[in-house]
């Protein structure tokens, strides 16, 4: 079960996204986070706790974000690489110019998606 606010210390620490919102339940007795949503620039994204994503009280087949490969495009792209090699975040490809005219790098969050951050080659 994905810890949602290991996730959204993961993203506003070590990748500077803002917190947007934070929701917190108790469960199994214990009050935590159970979803919250973060944001750099214009993307936004949402985290929620994995039994949001339960059906008919089976798990998931397969895990969440598997062959997906989300690009967020930002102001200073090598400003977010340094700041996610400074902080120890793991990439899964370098940065570097595309012939696509993106200037991109990909990394790896603690739930295993990857996210590719870019921006227009100048």
């Amino acid at each position: 079960m994905p810890d949602v606010e290991a996730s959204v210390r993961f993203y506003t620490e070590k990748l500077g996204f803002d917190l947007i919102r934070l929701e917190r339940e108790t469960v199994s007795g214990r009050e935590r986070a159970t979803f919250a949503i973060v944001g750099v620039g214009n993307a936004v994204m949402m985290l929620a706790d994995e039994r949001f994503y339960v059906r008919g009280g089976e798990g998931l087949a397969t895990p969440r974000g598997v062959g997906i490969d989300t690009r967020i495009v930002v102001d200073d792209v090598d400003a977010m690489y340094r700041r996610a090699t400074d902080n120890d975040v793991t990439i899964v490809h370098d940065i570097g110019d595309r012939p696509y005219g993106l200037r991109d790098f990909i990394i790896r969050d603690p739930d295993g998606f990857r996210l590719r951050f870019a921006a227009p080659v100048s």
